[in-house]
């Protein structure tokens, strides 16, 4: 059944995902009654926008904190939910200067995908979702629930708090779904067969998407049973070039070769991931930082970025497309994982390390005690 979506726009909201809850409201008309509201109910104030209106705001001169929020105030602003409210609507409608900003302050900005839940079915996106559906900028702030006693609300807690107070209650499920029905961010342009030289033949698979041209590979009856997937990110240096510097060459390699080896699987070459999301000259300038001394985190942060801007929701749509449901994924990223079953597939990891060397011994290191990537190959 479809759910009901309709939202009024005068109302917070409830988002919920299968283990928490926010409260959400459009950035464009916020009101001090809504940010009290928050601040009553709700941990930190969040403001959920897109890379590009950061940038165009010029908050990416100020350095992410936590790793992926960037806390603002207005240089004159008190601590009232009036004071709070009349900064944000204003922030996103470009009326502030970065020279009015000081830094750090309390409302915490973070990234958040234009493409909403298609894109990456976070909170921030659901949010940003529920601002356009009614009518206003993409633009979102939101709060994560809190019980009385200061836990983090629960799924249950987050359905009686919506119903005691008349609040419309959303689940991000329901958002991708309907979105699904509606729309889509992908568009299958074109089919052709590739001979390769080490991994045999393959289907080539042309999309044209909102982060760029993605091909997928596709060998074999792929929509049939247990299907191995490899969501490879761009990198020009390692996978071109062979650069000792990460793995990523290596692990397209071995990908293309487990699924030959399989005559059954799809690689799908992320375009627009190059440098977690950054940008080959960005990549190349945060080598540079690392070779003073910064790690791979540290040197995405220093340049105005967050550690990483990549998402899978175009990638979850290529599945889809190919009747892909149940997927052994090929990966030591537990991100991909995460994000693919909130579009409801069967995910199951099948590791793709590759032996370090004294090249990427510490990127390695950074990728799995900074961003939690599953990579036992190496002594910490």
């Amino acid at each position: 059944m479809m759910p009901n979506l309709k939202i009024p726009p005068s109302k917070i909201c409830v988002i919920l995902d299968d283990q928490k809850a926010v409260l959400s409201f459009p950035a464009e008309i916020v009101s001090g009654n809504e940010i009290a509201f928050m601040m009553k109910n709700c941990d930190e104030i969040r403001l959920a926008i897109p890379w590009k209106l950061i940038s165009k705001l010029g908050l990416n001169r100020f350095r992410f904190y936590g790793e992926n929020s960037i806390p603002v105030d207005f240089k004159t602003n008190g601590v009232s939910a009036e004071e709070k409210a009349w900064f944000v609507r204003n922030l996103v409608k470009g009326r502030i200067s970065v020279d009015e900003i000081v830094y750090p302050g309390r409302i915490f900005v973070e990234e958040a995908k234009e493409g909403g839940v298609l894109e990456r079915p976070g909170f921030g996106e659901a949010a940003l979702d529920l601002a356009r559906m009614t009518g206003f900028l993409a633009a979102s702030v939101y709060s994560n629930l809190i019980t009385p006693s200061g836990e983090i609300a629960d799924i249950d807690y987050a359905i009686k708090f919506a119903g005691e107070k008349g609040l419309p209650l959303i689940k991000i499920k329901d958002l991708i779904f309907y979105r699904l029905k509606n729309e889509k961010l992908i568009e299958r342009a074109v089919e052709a067969t590739l001979p390769t030289k080490f991994y045999g033949t393959f289907k080539a698979v042309g999309y044209k998407t909102p982060i760029g041209e993605i091909i997928a590979l596709v060998k074999g009856r792929v929509s049939e049973g247990e299907c191995l997937v490899r969501i490879h990110s761009e990198c020009l240096t390692g996978d071109v070039f062979h650069s000792l510097r990460c793995d990523c060459g290596d692990q397209l390699e071995n990908a293309l070769k487990i699924i030959d080896k399989e005559g059954k699987g799809v690689l799908i070459y992320m375009r627009g991931h190059e440098g977690r999301g950054i940008g080959l000259i960005n990549k190349l300038m945060a080598y540079r930082l690392q070779e003073e001394g910064k790690d791979t985190v540290e040197a995405n942060i220093e340049l105005g970025f967050p550690p990483d801007l990549r998402s899978y929701g175009i990638a979850a749509q290529i599945l889809m497309d190919l009747g892909i449901k149940n997927i052994i994924l090929m990966t030591n990223n537990p991100l991909k994982i995460e994000e693919l079953k909130k579009y409801d597939f069967a995910v199951k990891r099948m590791e793709i390390e590759v032996e370090p060397s004294s090249e990427n011994l510490e990127y390695l290191k950074t990728k799995k005690e900074k961003m939690g990537h599953l990579i036992c190959r190496i002594n910490l």
